[in-house]
């Protein structure tokens, strides 16, 4: 029988679990949305809720799906001599109001085949200043988990009137990786699970044959040896916004794990018990003292 490791000890008596996919997953190269992965990592939610686990998703993905679909259109509607003239960028939140469309019309028809009910929840950093938000979002969301339903999250990116640069007074970057991290501390989630397109958090760019993967993160000893490469292909903070969002959630007493989905999209219960080792894990606020 394997042993868990002891770095992994705090990840246990997991109930209710945050999962968040970057845009980096939810799409391809070319931008399409990656059907299989999709699939595959609504079946493992699907696993995970029907075992009892209280499953959230936080999604990105629209921007780049809305991008993809409004550049098609407008090649149809485009003559040979329209082609010809500079072409102008596409409107990012034009973008995300149509992506968001064709994201939850996916999300709802896959999770629809495995008898599993998804509720679509937009929403921006302004909506948390708000105590009269933060209460109804709980008592909402608290009862569509008492009815087995998934909720989906996104930030509501086609009204938003956040602009670059995207850090905020505290330091934090503000994504969809920030969004799960303020969601696990509003709605006491007992792990937040970030996938994104690399294996986990390295001490270097992930391409570089030096570089390490790292399995536990603990700040005092890691924040000064690692060398964070760009941001993902498509997504808006890459691996740096990752690790601050996970330090604003770690220090709050909640577990994270920093894993990839682009292989395999498993996002089972090893997590869950700690027994998984290939992946990053943010130390509890408690640890990081230590």
């Amino acid at each position: 029988m394997e042993t868990v490791d002891s770095t992994r000890a705090f990840v246990k008596n997991v109930k209710r679990v945050i999962v968040k996919v970057g845009t980096a997953v939810v799409t391809r190269a070319d931008g399409r949305l990656a059907l299989g992965r999709l699939g595959a990592l609504c079946e493992q939610l699907q696993d995970l809720n029907s075992q009892g686990y209280e499953v959230i998703l936080v999604t990105s993905g629209a921007v780049g799906v809305g991008r993809q679909r409004l550049r098609y259109r407008k090649l149809l509607n485009s003559s040979f001599l329209d082609l010809q003239k500079p072409q102008t960028e596409l409107d990012g939140k034009a973008c995300a109001a149509v992506g968001q469309n064709g994201l939850m019309a996916l999300y709802d028809s896959l999770f629809s085949q495995l008898d599993v009910t998804s509720a679509q929840l937009l929403v921006t950093d302004n909506d948390f200043r708000d105590p009269d938000f933060r209460r109804q979002l709980n008592d909402t969301v608290n009862s569509l988990l008492s009815l087995k339903v998934i909720p989906i999250f996104n930030e509501n990116d086609a009204i938003s009137t956040r602009r670059a640069p995207y850090e905020d007074s505290s330091g934090i970057f503000w994504d969809n990786d920030s969004l799960a991290a303020l969601l696990a501390l509003e709605l006491k989630a007992d792990l937040l699970v970030l996938l994104s397109d690399v294996e986990g958090l390295y001490s270097g760019p992930p391409r570089d044959p030096d570089s390490k993967l790292i399995h536990t993160y603990i700040k005092e000893t890691h924040e000064r040896v690692i060398t964070f490469g760009d941001k993902s292909r498509v997504g808006r903070g890459g691996m740096t916004a990752k690790v601050k969002a996970a330090m604003y959630a770690a220090y709050a007493g909640i577990p994270v794990v920093i894993t990839s989905s682009v292989e395999d999209a498993q996002v089972n219960v090893r997590y869950l018990t700690g027994a998984e080792r290939e992946n990053a894990v943010i130390e509890s606020a408690f640890k990081l003292i230590l």
